[in-house]
C-alpha cells in the first residue's frame, strides 16, 4: 500500500500522507522514496501550478522520523548519512519550482516540522491537538534535516533557540504568533484555506521571509537577531544558561547551538554540513541511546494494561464506589462517576466521605451533581 495519494483541485495538486498500518504519520524509508518520486512527477506536470501537502490522518500531521528505523543504525557514518539524506530531500522540496503550501492538523513534530519549514506557506488548524515543535534534543539529538537552519531564518535567532535547544513544542496559536505558521483557521476549513493560499501564491508569488517577519522583533529583534554583536551575545547567553541547567552532561543543546550559529554566520551550506556532522556525532553517543531507550520504555508503559504478555482477563463489574474526601475534587469525581456510569439505572451506589472547607463533616447533599438522582453515602 502507498503512503501518498495525489488528487487534483483545479491546477493545484493535493498530496495526502497516510502511512498504512500506523496510527500516526512518520518519515520512514517508504515515505521518503514515495515523496521524492511524487515531487519529480509533479514538477514535470505542466497542468500542476501549485502543491498542497496535508495529512490523511484524523489528528496527526507528521509525528517525526521513524525512531525504530533509526535504532537499526549503529555507526556515526550511518547516522550522518541519514541526516544528510533528509536534508537533501527537504532541499528538493525547498527548491520546488511551484508554490508549496503545508496544511497542518495535529502533531507536527521533528521531521514533520522540518518538512513544513521547507514549504512556502504554512496553514494550521486551531485544534488543541495541533502542536508544532522540534523535540529532538530530548532524545539526545538535534534537528538534522535543516531545522537548525530554516527556523532561525523564519522567526529569528532568539525565538528559534528557545524552541530548538530545550526541544520545545508549541500550540498552534503560539506558533502563529511566533511566525512559524502563516494562517490559523478552524479545522473544517483547513484544506479550503490551503487551496486558496496556493492559488494566491500562484497569482502573486511567494512573499519573501523578511517581509513576512517584518511585524516581529522590532528594535529588540534588530539589535539581537539582525546584528553581529547582538547575535554573539545571544549565543553566549544561550550556551551559559544551558550549561548551568544541564551541568554539561547533555551535549545535544550545545551541538544544536553550534549548528545554528554556523548557518547564520557562515551560510546555509556550511550550516547544513555542521548540522549533519553534529547529528552523526550525537546519535552514536551513549547519552542518545539511553534517552531513546527511555522514550521507548515510556511509550510502552502508556500501553501497559497490567497483564503479562499473552494473558487476557475480563474485568469484574463495579457495583460500589467510594471517594474518600468530599471536597471540591472529591465531589467532582463522585458526580462524574455517577453521571457517566448510569449508577441509578443499575442500582449501584456511590459513596463520598470527607471534611468540608472549615473542617466539619461535609453533608451528603453538598455535591449537588451526585445528589440529584443517585444515593450518596457518607
Amino acid at each position: 500500500m502507498t503512503a501518498l495519494t495525489t488528487t487534483l483541485h483545479g491546477s493545484t495538486a493535493v498530496l495526502s500522507l497516510d502511512l498504512p498500518g500506523e496510527p500516526v504519520n512518520k518519515l520512514n524509508a517508504q515515505v521518503k522514496d514515495e515523496f521524492d518520486a511524487t515531487l519529480a512527477r509533479l514538477r514535470d506536470d505542466a497542468g500542476v501550478k501549485a502543491l498542497v501537502i496535508i495529512s490523511g490522518k484524523a489528528d496527526n500531521f507528521i509525528a517525526g522520523a521513524d525512531i525504530e528505523e533509526f535504532t537499526r543504525l549503529t555507526t556515526r557514518e550511518e547516522f550522518t548519512r541519514l541526516s544528510r539524506e533528509g536534508q537533501e530531500m527537504l532541499q528538493r522540496l525547498d527548491d520546488f519550482p511551484k508554490p508549496v503550501v503545508c496544511a497542518i492538523n495535529g502533531a507536527c513534530l521533528g521531521g514533520g516540522l522540518e518538512l513544513a519549514l521547507a514549504c512556502d506557506w504554512r496553514v494550521a488548524s486551531d485544534h488543541p491537538k495541533t502542536q508544532l515543535g522540534l523535540p529532538e534534543v530530548q532524545l539526545g539529538l538535534l534537528p538534522g534535516a535543516g531545522g537548525c537552519q530554516r527556523l532561525p531564518r523564519l522567526i529569528g535567532l532568539s525565538a528559534a533557540l528557545s524552541i530548538i535547544m530545550p526541544g520545545k513544542t508549541e500550540l498552534a496559536y503560539k506558533a502563529f504568533r511566533l511566525g512559524i505558521v502563516d494562517e490559523l483557521v478552524p479545522k473544517p476549513i483547513l484544506l479550503a484555506t490551503a487551496l486558496a493560499a496556493a492559488e494566491r501564491l500562484v497569482a502573486a508569488g511567494v512573499p519573501g521571509r523578511p517581509v513576512r517577519r517584518a511585524r516581529k522583533g522590532g528594535l529588540v529583534g534588530a539589535i539581537f537577531d539582525r546584528s553581529w554583536p547582538g547575535r554573539q551575545f545571544v549565543y553566549r547567553k544561550a550556551r551559559k544558561d544551558t550549561i548551568r541547567k544541564s551541568g554539561g552532561h547533555y551535549p545535544a543543546p550545545i551541538a544544536a547551538l553550534e549548528a545554528v550559529k554556523a548557518g547564520l554566520e557562515r551560510g546555509m551550506k556550511t550550516g547544513l554540513r555542521v548540522e549533519h556532522e553534529k547529528f552523526g556525532e550525537l546519535a552514536a553517543t551513549d547519552v542518545s541511546r539511553t534517552l531513546i531507550g527511555i522514550f521507548f520504555a515510556t511509550t510502552a508503559l502508556k500501553k501497559d494494561d497490567g497483564l503479562p504478555v499473552g494473558i487476557t482477563a475480563t474485568p469484574r463489574p463495579v457495583e460500589r464506589m467510594a471517594v474518600i474526601g468530599s471536597g471540591f475534587m472529591g465531589a467532582g469525581i463522585a458526580g462524574t462517576v455517577v453521571s457517566t456510569a448510569g449508577c441509578a439505572g443499575a442500582g449501584h451506589r456511590a459513596g463520598a466521605s470527607g471534611e468540608g472547607p472549615q473542617g466539619g463533616h461535609r453533608h451528603p447533599d453538598r455535591p449537588a451533581q451526585a445528589e440529584a438522582d443517585h444515593p450518596v453515602r457518607v
